[in-house]
């Protein structure tokens, strides 16, 4: 769920630097926890301050600091004299599970890119691969896995979602493009048989979603098509509905009319399409929104925060109508596959 701005006072307030730096510290002391195996060495039974700094040869003074650090971060918990994972740092930290996210953070946060972006800035030119790129598809199977660990709770929040769109037939055919782990697309499809899923994702990211789709007990209602590229030329058509998750804000507007016309010729008539993406926001303090436009300097040349006025208008081009803005934290916009009345149809032909 996307976090709100930061309240502006009408004063100096140093504690808005502060709040800031505290988050740099707390990365920045995840990021060494994870290159240097603490997690997992915790995990293994070195739960004292001796125990790990003698098993990776680190300095005991440095590695206290570090662990306590971890402690304030919620990672940790130290009792009496030992350190023992949180169920967070247990779930997402220690190597060799299937939801481990630790290489996928360091990948995700782009360190030394992040510290380079006013040469982004000043040139305009991404410092990153695309982030459906070769380069980045182990990043995306990672935040794939990392829904193995907590899908169960995040179930609420996904049908408050589909309530929203609010898709009547309980035998719909869903093509889901950019889902990575496919939750969304699941939740729809685990109270309804009938419904049936096609997920376009990269191979390696298919191999989480369909241990994802195992664990939620839908794997006989999905069909899986592995694709190292970002487009709709083999999915079939008649789908009653097509969703898209994170694509369309990397992509220039000429690529996404190609995209969403796509999209309208596999629609069924009077099919629904809807797109997930963040949308900017006349006042940017609104939510994270503004800040997540970082990520596209990094990763896209082509792409922008785009406005929903400015969706509205690549998918009305593209053939869509009854485009509209629902209510959402991160962005959502939905359309139809636009069908003309008959007496309309006629009056074309004459």
């Amino acid at each position: 769920m996307p976090r709100r701005a930061t309240r502006v006072d009408d004063f100096p307030n140093r504690e808005v630097l502060d709040d800031i730096a505290i988050g740099m510290e707390r990365a920045a002391a995840l990021k060494a926890a994870v290159e240097l195996e603490i997690f997992t060495r915790i995990a293994e039974g070195r739960r004292t301050l001796a125990a790990l700094a003698r098993s990776g040869g680190l300095d005991e003074r440095d590695t206290r600091l570090l662990l306590n650090a971890l402690c304030f971060s919620g990672l940790l918990i130290k009792r009496q004299n030992e350190y023992h994972l949180a169920p967070t740092a247990e779930a997402f930290l220690v190597k060799g599970k299937a939801t481990y996210q630790g290489e996928t953070l360091l990948g995700d946060w782009a360190w030394d890119a992040r510290g380079d972006l006013a040469r982004t800035v000043r040139t305009g030119k991404p410092l990153l691969a695309n982030p459906f790129s070769d380069a980045l598809e182990p990043i995306r199977a990672g935040r794939a896995a990392a829904y193995l660990a907590d899908w169960q709770t995040q179930l609420a929040l996904a049908n408050e979602f589909w309530s929203k769109i609010d898709l009547a037939r309980k035998n719909a055919r869903v093509l889901a493009v950019g889902s990575e782990s496919g939750f969304l697309p699941f939740a729809l499809a685990k109270p309804a048989a009938g419904i049936r899923v096609t997920l376009v994702e990269r191979p390696m990211v298919i191999t989480y979603a369909r241990q994802l789709a195992d664990a939620m007990a839908v794997a006989a209602q999905v069909t899986f098509l592995p694709s190292s590229k970002l487009d709709l030329d083999d999915v079939g058509d008649a789908y009653d509905l097509i969703l898209f998750e994170n694509v369309n804000q990397f992509l220039s507007t000429e690529q996404n009319v190609g995209l969403f016309r796509k999209a309208y010729e596999a629609l069924t008539p009077d099919g629904r399409f809807a797109l997930r993406a963040p949308l900017a926001e006349d006042d940017p303090r609104g939510t994270e929104v503004s800040l997540r436009g970082l990520g596209l300097m990094l990763y896209s040349a082509d792409g922008d925060a785009y406005a929903y006025s400015e969706y509205r208008g690549m998918l009305e081009a593209a053939g869509m109508n009854e485009v509209a803005l629902l209510k959402d934290d991160w962005g959502l916009v939905t359309a139809r596959r636009a069908v003309l009345p008959a007496i309309k149809k006629e009056k074309a032909k004459s």
